[in-house]
C-alpha cells in the first residue's frame, strides 16, 4: 500500500514529467512572452492613462510611475525569454528582427493603442471632448474607454491563443474565434449604448458600433505586431499576400477591388492609387502622400455638369513635376516613397461611403474611405519591407510622412490628418495642404453652408460624420483655415514633426471662384485676416507667395523650385520644415496687392511674428 506522501511524491514526478514531455521550445517560449507582455502592457498603460485623463485632462507625464513601471515590465520579461535573435526568429518573428527591435516595436505598440483609443473615445490625445462635457456625458465617455480597453485586451488574449496553438501544431478553430469576437463585439456595444444618456456620436462623432468596430481592428493590428506569423487567421493588418511589395523605384498602380477592400470611385468603378517605394538602399519608411484635387460636387446638376474622368481613377497616371520630380536634386523628397491618391468621388476626399442617387446621375461618396484603405495599404507595403530589411523591423512612431495634396485634395489633407495620427499612428505625420484654405465668406453660399450640405447633411449628405476630427464636428469645421484649425491646433507638436503647413499664392482665382468670393479683394482680405488669426497657434505655419498674377496649387509643377518667399522657394521652406520641424518659421509676402487690386487691405497684425517670419515688399511677379 502507497503512503500519503509517497503516492503526492509519484503525482509531482508524473507531472513534471508530463511537463518535461510537453514544453514549449525557446521560439514558443518567445512568442508566448511576447504577446501576452503586449496585451498586459497595454491593460496596464491603458488604465494608468485614464487616471491622469480623469485627474488633469491630459496625458500622463513620461515620468508616471506606473509607465515607467508597465515598460519596464514588458521589457524585462521579453528580453529574458528573447535573449538572441535565433530566438526571435524561431519564435516566427521576422529573420532580420532583433532582440532589441522586437522590445521597441512592442513599447510603441503598447503606448500607440493606448493613444489611438484615447483620442477615439475622448475628443483627441487633448481630450477636448471630454474636458468640455458634462459630468454625465464624462462617464459616458469614461466607460467607452473602459469598454474599448476590455476588449483590446480580451480580443488580443483569444487571437494569440488561438494562434500559438496552430504555431504548436494543434487546432486553431479560425470559425469558432470569428463568432466568439463576434459575440464579445456585439455585448460591448451594447453595453457602451446604455451607459450612455446621449448617443455616442453626438459626442465624438462616432456611434458604439462604429467605436467598436475601430478597436477590433486596431486589435487585429496588435496582433500583427505580437506575432511573426499570423497564419491562419486572414487579418487585414500588417504584412501579409493581399499586399504585396512592389519593386523599389518603380512606379506601380495599386487596384483596389471594391468587394474585397470597400473602397469605391463615384461611378462605382474599383478605386486604383499609385505608389513607388523609395530607390533600394533608401529609407522606405519616409513617406509622401499627395492627393489630387479636382473640385467638388454637392447636387444632381452640379455632378452631371462634372467631365467623366473626375468619378474614375483607373485611367490616372501618376505625375512626374513638382515634388514628383526625382530627377530633380533641388527636391527634398526625390528620394522618398511616393503615395499618388487619384479624386474621382467629388466630396473633397471625406465620404463615408454614401451613395447619392440624383436624378441627373449617381454618386458614390467613398472619398475618407478610398484615401484610408490606401494608406493603410501602404502601411502594411512598408511594414513588410522593414520587416524583410531592418533589423528594427517596422514601428509607426519610424515613418516620417508628407500627407498633401492641391487644392480639393488639401481639403482632404486637413481632413484626414487626424486619422493618419491617431488611428493609422504615423505620429510623426506633417500635413502640407496646397491652395485649399476652405475659407468661408460668410455668405449663404459659403464653405460653412456646402459644408453643411455635404459634410453633416443627412440628405444628400456625404456620410461623413464619423470621418471627422472627433474635436471638430460643428457646422463651422467645414471652414478650414481658421475654424478647424484653431480647433486642431492645440492637439498638435506632441511631436516636432506634428504641424500643418499651409502653402498658397494670395491671388488665386480657382479659390475664390470655387468658395463664391465676390472679388479678388474679399478673398485676399479673408485670407490675411485669419492668418492673422491663427498666426503663432501652436504647429500652424504658412508659406503665401504674393504673386499679382493667379496662381493654383504651387507643389505640383515648375512653381514648387521658382516661387519664392524672401529669397526662398517652396521647396527648400517646406523641406526644411521637415528636417528641422521646429526650426520652420512663415514665410508672407506683401508684394503690391494693395496697389494692384482696389480694396485689398494690409494684414491686420504685424506679419513678422512669430519670431523669424519672413515679409517680402518685392515678391510681385513670378519670373
Amino acid at each position: 500500500m502507497i503512503s500519503r506522501r509517497l503516492l503526492g511524491a509519484v503525482i509531482v514526478l508524473a507531472i513534471g514529467g508530463l511537463s518535461s514531455a510537453h514544453a514549449l521550445t525557446p521560439g514558443a517560449t518567445c512568442e508566448r512572452v511576447a504577446s501576452d507582455g503586449l496585451r498586459k502592457c497595454v491593460r496596464k498603460v491603458g488604465s494608468a492613462q485614464q487616471r491622469c485623463y480623469r485627474a488633469t485632462g491630459a496625458v500622463c507625464l513620461p515620468s508616471n510611475s506606473k509607465l515607467t513601471a508597465a515598460y519596464a515590465t514588458l521589457s524585462k520579461n521579453l528580453l529574458a525569454k528573447c535573449p538572441d535573435q535565433a530566438t526571435v526568429t524561431a519564435a516566427g518573428y521576422p529573420a532580420a528582427l532583433i532582440p532589441a527591435g522586437l522590445d521597441a516595436r512592442l513599447r510603441e505598440a503598447c503606448g500607440s493603442a493606448v493613444a489611438t483609443l484615447v483620442a477615439r473615445s475622448y475628443g483627441g490625445p487633448h481630450a477636448a471632448v471630454r474636458n468640455s462635457a458634462s459630468t454625465f456625458d464624462q462617464q459616458c465617455l469614461d466607460g467607452t474607454f473602459a469598454r474599448g480597453l476590455k476588449l483590446l485586451n480580451y480580443e488580443l488574449r483569444q487571437q494569440s491563443r488561438c494562434l500559438r496553438d496552430a504555431h504548436a501544431g494543434k487546432t486553431c478553430d479560425t470559425a469558432g474565434l470569428a463568432a466568439k469576437l463576434a459575440t464579445k463585439e456585439s455585448a460591448t456595444t451594447t453595453q457602451i449604448a446604455a451607459r450612455c444618456t446621449a448617443p455616442l456620436e453626438t459626442l465624438v462623432a462616432v456611434d458604439a458600433q462604429i467605436f467598436v468596430s475601430r478597436a477590433a481592428a486596431q486589435c487585429r493590428c496588435l496582433v500583427a505586431t505580437a506575432h511573426g506569423q499570423t497564419s491562419p487567421l486572414a487579418l487585414d493588418c500588417g504584412p501579409r499576400a493581399a499586399a504585396p511589395v512592389p519593386p523599389r523605384d518603380t512606379p506601380t498602380q495599386v487596384v483596389l477591388d471594391g468587394a474585397t477592400w470597400g473602397a469605391r470611385c463615384g461611378n462605382g468603378s474599383d478605386y486604383a492609387f499609385w505608389v513607388r517605394l523609395a530607390p533600394a538602399g533608401l529609407p522606405v519608411e519616409k513617406v509622401i502622400v499627395y492627393l489630387q484635387g479636382g473640385g467638388a460636387c454637392y447636387d444632381g446638376p452640379g455632378c452631371a455638369g462634372q467631365p467623366a474622368t473626375r468619378f474614375d481613377a483607373l485611367g490616372e497616371n501618376l505625375p512626374s513635376g513638382g515634388i514628383f520630380n526625382t530627377n530633380n536634386t533641388a527636391n527634398p523628397f526625390r528620394d522618398w516613397t511616393i503615395v499618388y491618391l487619384p479624386y474621382c468621388t467629388q466630396d473633397l476626399h471625406i465620404g463615408g461611403g454614401v451613395t447619392n442617387a440624383f436624378p441627373e446621375i449617381t454618386v458614390h461618396r467613398f472619398g475618407a474611405i478610398n484615401v484610408r484603405t490606401a494608406i493603410a495599404y501602404v502601411r502594411d507595403v512598408v511594414w513588410a519591407e522593414l520587416d524583410a530589411t531592418d533589423p528594427e523591423g517596422y514601428r509607426g512612431d519610424r515613418v516620417r510622412a508628407l500627407l498633401t495634396g492641391g487644392s480639393a485634395g488639401a481639403y482632404g489633407d486637413i481632413y484626414n490628418y487626424h486619422w493618419g495620427l491617431d488611428e493609422l499612428r504615423w505620429p510623426r505625420m506633417t500635413a502640407a495642404p496646397d491652395s485649399g484654405l476652405g475659407m468661408d465668406n460668410g455668405g449663404a453660399d459659403g464653405v460653412i453652408a456646402l459644408g453643411a450640405l455635404g459634410l453633416l447633411s443627412v440628405t444628400p449628405g456625404w456620410g461623413t460624420l464619423p470621418y471627422l476630427a472627433p474635436y471638430c464636428t460643428a457646422q463651422s469645421c467645414a471652414e478650414i483655415f481658421d475654424n478647424l484649425e484653431v480647433a486642431t491646433s492645440p492637439r498638435l507638436k506632441m511631436l516636432p514633426e506634428q504641424q500643418i503647413l499651409h502653402i498658397s499664392n494670395q491671388i488665386d482665382n480657382v479659390q475664390r471662384n470655387t468658395t463664391n468670393f465676390a472679388s479678388t479683394a474679399a478673398f485676399v482680405n479673408t485670407l490675411r485676416a485669419n492668418y492673422c488669426t491663427v498666426q503663432g497657434k501652436t504647429g500652424i505655419r504658412a508659406f503665401f507667395s504674393a504673386l499679382s498674377t493667379t496662381q493654383h496649387t504651387q507643389i505640383t509643377g515648375t512653381k514648387f523650385y521658382d516661387t519664392t518667399v524672401g529669397g526662398v522657394s517652396i521647396a527648400d521652406w517646406l523641406g526644411s520644415a521637415i528636417s528641422a520641424p521646429d526650426g520652420v518659421t512663415d514665410k508672407i509676402a506683401t508684394g503690391t496687392m494693395e496697389a494692384d487690386y482696389p480694396g485689398v487691405l494690409p494684414f491686420p497684425c504685424t506679419v513678422g511674428s512669430p519670431s523669424g517670419a519672413f515679409i517680402d515688399t518685392t515678391n510681385a511677379v513670378l519670373d
